[in-house]
């Protein structure tokens, strides 16, 4: 499997990742059933995600590369919660300019509005959150996509 961190800002690999998509989400099943029956791709379920992953990992956990699938399992949940919760978005892949800070990062883009409303990186979410005090960040992410379209 490939995940998030063995793109290396590779297309191909890319596009594997995005293929596989439907075959990856099925390994949301590995997690405790009381979560894994709350993801429904709602927005709460984006605060459901986050309370387990706040209390099951560190920051240096999240990080760490033998967390990789896990990491890439949540990121894809995120940016698909999202893109079903916000059908103008779409999942992009930078793979030219290597000075870009999302060179390599899959982000979900705002279609039609690609210049003026910013990446979303769903990939650097799911470490990141782990250092926010305030809850329901995941979620929150919906609220300046919608207000830009």
């Amino acid at each position: 499997m490939i995940t998030v961190s063995d793109l290396n800002g590779k297309e191909d690999n890319y596009t594997w990742w995005l293929n596989i998509m439907p075959d990856e989400m099925p390994r949301l099943s590995l997690l405790p059933k009381e979560v894994r029956m709350r993801l429904d791709y709602s927005p709460g379920s984006l605060d459901v995600l986050e309370n387990y992953i706040r209390a099951n990992y560190t920051m240096e956990e999240m990080k760490d590369r033998k967390n990789k699938f896990a990491r890439d399992l949540f990121a894809r949940y995120v940016g698909e919660t999202l893109r079903r919760n916000q059908p103008e978005l779409y999942w992009s892949f930078e793979t030219e300019d290597d000075q870009s800070p999302f060179y390599g990062v899959p982000v979900l883009l705002t279609l039609g509005q690609e210049d003026h409303v910013p990446p979303m990186t769903p990939a650097i979410w799911v470490v990141t959150l782990i250092e926010r005090v305030d809850g329901g960040f995941l979620r929150g992410q919906l609220k300046p996509a919608k207000k830009a379209a």
